[in-house]
């Protein structure tokens, strides 16, 4: 048998890895640079899935191994057993729907039954009026009740993932708003809502639903408002809330996805904290979760190891990780702003806080 290289994350400052096992979405979501691919019909085959699972060693810095992307990994009939062989291998393992297909009791099943080490349900909004933005040929009550479905058979199933469902908002107030447009700064994605002001009752009824449909779950009005009114804009801050042990409801903060492409860059970088490393469909290694048609691949995993691409990049990698040197032109739009102006803003002020750590 032939011995495997293996990788290990940490030493190039990432600790979780997204394989994309194919390119395909069953939405089209306002906020996703999805739309934008060139490629939609990639797909990597079962050998190149396993060899990239078995060249990555499992380390406890590593948080864990996604298959996802930019694609809706449920479409992939594979993924299932692609889990299995994370898990068999030692590692946490995470799974991302937007739950569309939860309308099948038979993949709802196979996910319970599959048991990830994580379950995020990307549910984004969930407002009938705002549900349009993702794009869904379905009627929003039945995606609503799907996912009602789903958290009935994980507690029928007894299922141990930790399963969070992610709903969006920009964090920002009406007044801070107004100035970030008007400094030319990003104010968050226009097809998301504002503040937590404009999604808690969206919440509470949510929650109030899904209580009447699986009694098991507590509704408490009170205490939701409590939550969300001390919620942190910083995700991994957030213990969310918990409807029940290992099921909770999360705020995510928003920002325009499609950055890459429509931002003005600055001119010098700063260090990116990005923990991911991505995999896309096509076979080609991104340095981080935003890139969606392999601007910054570093190579291709079907032609190079995941270990040689790494060590060949590594000068790159540490460039990207520290700010240092002159970056591509990609990662400077990552940290500019949707104006020329905005970048101006973002480098003066950026120089007045380097001004004031000296």
């Amino acid at each position: 048998m032939e011995k495997i290289e293996k990788a290990k994350l940490s030493d190039f400052d990432y600790s979780i890895l997204q394989i994309e096992t194919q390119g395909v979405c069953n939405m089209k979501c306002e906020f996703c640079p999805y739309v934008l691919r060139k490629n939609k019909s990639a797909k990597l085959s079962d050998e190149e899935v396993y060899k990239l699972i078995d060249s990555i060693e499992p380390e406890e810095k590593m948080e864990y191994m996604c298959f996802s992307h930019f694609n809706e990994p449920l479409m992939d009939k594979r993924i299932f057993d692609f889990i299995a062989h994370a898990k068999k291998s030692g590692h946490r393992t995470l799974l991302i729907t937007n739950s569309l297909l939860f309308k099948s009791q038979e993949i709802i099943d196979k996910l319970i039954k599959a048991e990830p080490t994580y379950i995020k349900i990307s549910l984004q909004t969930i407002n009938e009026n705002t549900y349009k933005a993702r794009g869904a040929n379905h009627l929003f009550d039945d995606y609503r009740k799907n996912v009602y479905k789903f958290i009935k058979a994980a507690l029928d199933g007894n299922c141990k993932s930790e399963i969070t469902m992610d709903v969006a908002c920009n964090f920002l107030t009406g007044k801070k708003r107004l100035l970030k447009k008007m400094a030319g700064l990003e104010y968050g994605d226009p097809s998301m809502p504002i503040s937590i002001d404009d999604i808690k009752p969206d919440i509470i009824e949510f929650i109030r639903k899904l209580s009447d449909f699986e009694p098991r779950i507590k509704f408490d009005a009170q205490e939701i408002t409590k939550i969300l009114s001390n919620a942190s804009p910083d995700y991994l801050d957030q213990t969310g809330i918990m409807i029940v042990d290992n099921i909770s409801i999360k705020i995510k903060k928003f920002f325009f996805g499609r950055r890459l492409s429509k931002f003005h860059p600055v001119k010098n970088s700063i260090p990116c904290q990005t923990r991911i490393l991505g995999i896309l469909a096509d076979g080609n290694v991104v340095p981080c979760c935003l890139d969606y048609d392999g601007a910054l691949a570093l190579g291709n995993i079907k032609n190079e190891s995941i270990c040689s691409i790494l060590d060949r990049n590594r000068k790159f990698l540490s460039a990207i990780k520290t700010g240092s040197g002159s970056l591509p032109e990609t990662c400077r739009r990552c940290q500019g702003a949707p104006t020329k102006i905005g970048t101006h803003v973002l480098e003066i002020a950026r120089h007045v806080r380097k001004l004031r750590k000296k």
